[in-house]
């Protein structure tokens, strides 16, 4: 387990009994049709290639990040597709994301990942400069990403 900054938060790897946490802090972190559905978050704990971790405040879980881990062709760079980072509302500005976040990338590299990206809605600024803090990049806006209205960046961290 990791510890974060302020030393009540811990950082561990999701279970398939965190389901119903997870199903319930994507519903407060996203509006219907941007949420996940309960069975994609399922899939997310049960996918080898997916790293699904939690971040837990006496026991009680208040934020989630997941990363795919992939490969561009069999010969060429591994790279990580990061899902989702997620803080309950009341726990954010508290660097529970970013330590979630740190966590990832350090799994990412031991796994021998050289980039990680993203998309973000481009009304979320809140988000996209969360992730240029963390050194993500913007690389592409993608047009009706969420919902088919909403552009997205395509953001890009490189890892060497």
């Amino acid at each position: 387990m990791t510890k974060l900054p302020e030393g009540s938060f811990s950082i561990r790897p999701a279970v398939s009994q965190d389901l119903d946490a997870l199903a319930a802090i994507d519903a407060v972190c996203f509006p219907p049709g941007i949420a996940y559905p309960r069975e994609e978050i399922a899939f997310l704990l049960l996918n080898p290639t997916v790293i699904t971790l939690v971040a837990e405040r006496s026991g009680v879980i208040v934020g989630l990040a997941a990363l795919e881990r992939r490969r561009r062709t069999r010969q060429t760079a591994r790279y990580g597709e990061l899902v989702t980072i997620e803080v309950l509302p009341q726990f954010r500005r508290e660097s529970i994301g970013g330590a979630l976040y740190e966590t990832l990338e350090t799994r990412l590299r031991e796994w021998g990942g050289s980039s990680i990206r993203l998309h973000v809605s481009v009304e979320n600024a809140d988000a996209v400069a969360f992730y240029q803090r963390l050194g993500f990049r913007v690389i592409d806006r993608v047009p009706q990403y969420y919902l088919r209205r909403v552009d997205a960046w395509q953001m890009e961290k490189d890892l060497l």
